[in-house]
């Protein structure tokens, strides 16, 4: 592993780690119940169930669709390798901006268990095509949920638009004050176009000779989203037992949207306070920032944390691998 990424992914976990502290703090001061135990005690243990069992057909979909696609381009990984490939890429996604470490730590990954970087590179190209296919799906239900509560739209959008703004600043104020001379390269776009042209290339061929494939993967990759936004319908009825699975569904759309243009690593701090205007019509006040809390840490934090100790586990047993090589 480069030790400039292993640098860049400790910073990025310092600052998300910031970022959730702030967000978690200001949820328990002004929307936390006196009683939280009492709270939790009385949820739904059905619809909690199935919160949880949401979460694993999120990596199980994740494992199959990169399992598909590996196996259109010959190249074969077990299905638990699957699992700890879907953790590890949360874990990078949470702890980068604009959750570029989902993309880049499947090199990693995947490249453990053999094949070409051509290979390799086509295989994270597929799956991150196919994760954008529900994007452009489901844009006009989204729409369709923004204008359906214009009060609570107004809200959502302003702390969306108020948050975006606030970290991007931060982000180009960093690069000014630190890192001027890459704000500043004089072959990024030139780079860039090469990288859009190359995908666009990569695409076309695969979806040229492997149909079947891509339709399948395009189909895991619904399945997979449909499996995170489960996870938030069915911990609101834990919490709110008439809650009604098609609003609760719908209203989640935008704020999956804010999350995934957001340039906070992971989402974090537009997840936590975006999520407030979306899940307050289905939550009493005083059980808003527990609900958001466990949403968060349910729907990605823990998948992270459990990500971010195998990639170390990884990092430790490569070096020493590669350790004993160079002694032999």
């Amino acid at each position: 592993m480069c030790q400039v990424m292993i640098k860049n992914l400790f910073l990025g976990l310092i600052f998300t780690l910031i970022i959730i502290l702030i967000s978690f703090g200001y949820l328990g001061l002004k929307y936390f119940p006196k009683d939280a135990l009492r709270t939790l005690t009385l949820l739904d243990r059905k619809n909690l169930f199935f919160a949880l069992l949401s979460l694993f057909s999120f990596h199980t979909f994740d494992t199959l669709r990169v399992i598909v696609v590996a196996r259109a381009l010959k190249i074969r990984y077990p299905f638990w390798y699957g699992y700890l490939v879907s953790l590890v890429n949360t874990f990078g996604a949470t702890v980068t901006p604009a959750h570029l470490g989902g993309e880049l730590l499947p090199l990693y990954t995947l490249s453990r268990r053999g094949g070409h970087f051509y290979q390799i590179l086509t295989i994270v190209t597929m799956k991150g095509f196919s994760g954008f296919f529900f994007y452009l799906l489901f844009f006009p239900l989204t729409i369709k949920a923004l204008l359906r509560d214009p009060r609570q739209t107004k809200e959502f959008l302003l702390i969306v638009s108020s948050l975006l703004f606030f970290s991007i600043t931060l982000f180009l104020l960093y690069k000014l004050l630190f890192k001027r001379e890459s704000l500043f390269q004089k072959n990024f776009l030139p780079k860039l176009k090469r990288t859009i042209f190359r995908y666009i290339i990569t695409c076309k061929i695969f979806f040229r000779t492997k149909k079947k494939d891509f339709f399948l993967a395009l189909i895991l990759s619904l399945g997979l989203y449909f499996s995170f936004l489960s996870v938030g319908i069915f911990l609101v009825r834990a919490f709110n037992p008439s809650g009604d699975i098609s609003e609760i569904f719908m209203d989640q759309l935008p704020l999956l949207y804010a999350i995934f243009i957001s340039p906070t690593p992971g989402g974090s701090g537009v997840g936590e306070f975006g999520a407030l205007p979306i899940f307050s019509p289905y939550l009493p006040e005083e059980s808003l920032g527990l609900f958001i809390i466990l949403w968060r840490i349910l729907s990605q934090y823990l998948s992270a944390f459990l990500g971010g100790i195998i990639f170390l586990i990884f990092v430790i047993l490569d070096y020493k691998r590669r350790h004993a090589e160079g002694s032999t």
